[in-house]
């Protein structure tokens, strides 16, 4: 094989690696944004649930407020019938303070339990935040891999460029290559 032959090759092989490199980069970008694109998907699915989990939360908690509230009444009723069964006087003294009592600690409960699901929803509703932020950033990140592709395949491209002009340089000095225009 002659000295020209060979360095025809290696400005070819030149040439096909650096369209390769170029075109490795700009797919190596395209697969990048839609592995980020799919995380902001699930985030964003994840943000939807957790907004469904606050609903199911809330519903929840006004449920068993409801019949808490029901069961409460109903031993309020019970406390006044015996009360009035054993002949006192419902209406005052201690059997007055025995059913306000028995209110007192029916509404903390109730409170409790209405406290208890707004917190619960509360906490869904920042998860659903953070996963939206996070959706957020995968969308960012997707984008700059992309950006960050086209880029490393141009400079790729560049680099190729300047590489078979260097050889072909040193093929013309060595002889090997015709120089331009003659």
């Amino acid at each position: 094989m002659s000295a020209p032959t060979v360095a025809s090759i290696g400005l070819g092989s030149s040439i096909a690696g650096g369209i390769m490199n170029t075109v490795g980069g700009i797919m190596s970008g395209q697969a990048n944004q839609q592995m980020y694109n799919y995380q902001a998907q699930m985030a964003q699915i994840n943000a939807q649930i957790a907004l469904q989990n606050r609903d199911y939360a809330l519903q929840k908690g006004g449920i068993e407020a409801q019949n808490y509230g029901m069961k409460a009444r109903q031993q309020a009723g019970q406390i006044k019938s015996a009360q009035a069964a054993s002949g006192i006087d419902i209406n005052s003294g201690s059997a007055k303070e025995v059913q306000e009592s028995q209110h007192l600690v029916a509404m903390s409960d109730l409170d409790t339990i209405r406290s208890n699901a707004a917190k619960t929803a509360y906490d869904y509703t920042v998860q659903s935040t953070n996963f939206s932020n996070q959706a957020a950033v995968y969308t960012a990140a997707g984008q700059n891999a992309s950006q960050a592709g086209w880029l490393n395949g141009i400079g790729s491209f560049v680099g190729m460029a300047g590489s078979v002009s260097n050889r072909w340089l040193q093929g013309q000095q060595m002889g090997f290559f015709p120089a331009w225009g003659g």
